[in-house]
């Protein structure tokens, strides 16, 4: 048996955690649309460099500069089923962009790695136009905004994650073709 005041702390107990819900529920619509604006601001970038790539294959291209993975890691760092990555792969083989090695240590493992062409297409091509919505619009948020996003998806990310070392792993990769990029 509640008291009346234990009552009214009860109920605002579960507003809060219906407040939490109808957060974390407009936060997860926010990310999809967000995901869907920048990947489609990133395939009008493509095409407009005469880059006839889809988002996901620069995505798999971005991944293999810097670490030669297999099928099977790239879904796993991509959070995708390996049998959607195959296709890819088999383009981005025809391509030339990519292609697949034997590992000498195991030769059942086939690493993928950029060919020089894959190297050089992603080396010439520009970033993202600072006119474009998503750098004007984190430009207007100004530095601290930005800063405080970047540490609370981190959080997020390593939190969602099954490899905790994977969100790591992804900035310093991240921070790595930047600098490269500027030189």
């Amino acid at each position: 048996m509640y008291c009346n005041g234990c009552a009214h702390i009860y109920e605002r107990q579960a507003m809060k955690h219906q407040e939490f819900i109808t957060a974390a529920t407009e936060i997860r619509v926010l990310m999809g649309m967000l995901t869907k604006m920048t990947r489609q601001e990133l395939q009008e970038h493509l095409n407009t460099c005469g880059v006839d790539i889809s988002t996901l294959h620069h995505g798999v291209m971005r991944l293999l500069r810097h670490h030669p993975y297999t099928i099977k890691e790239l879904s796993r760092h991509m959070h995708m089923e390996a049998a959607s990555l195959v296709p890819v792969v088999d383009d981005l083989e025809r391509k030339t962009y990519l292609r697949r090695t034997t590992d000498p240590n195991d030769r059942r493992r086939n690493p993928l790695v950029l060919t020089d062409q894959g190297e050089q297409m992603l080396h010439t091509l520009p970033t993202l136009p600072m006119s474009s919505p998503f750098f004007k619009t984190l430009q207007e948020m100004g530095d601290d905004k930005v800063l405080d996003l970047l540490a609370r998806l981190r959080e997020l990310a390593t939190g969602m994650s099954e490899n905790k070392e994977m969100v790591t792993e992804l900035s310093k990769s991240v921070r790595m073709q930047m600098s490269k990029a500027q030189r």
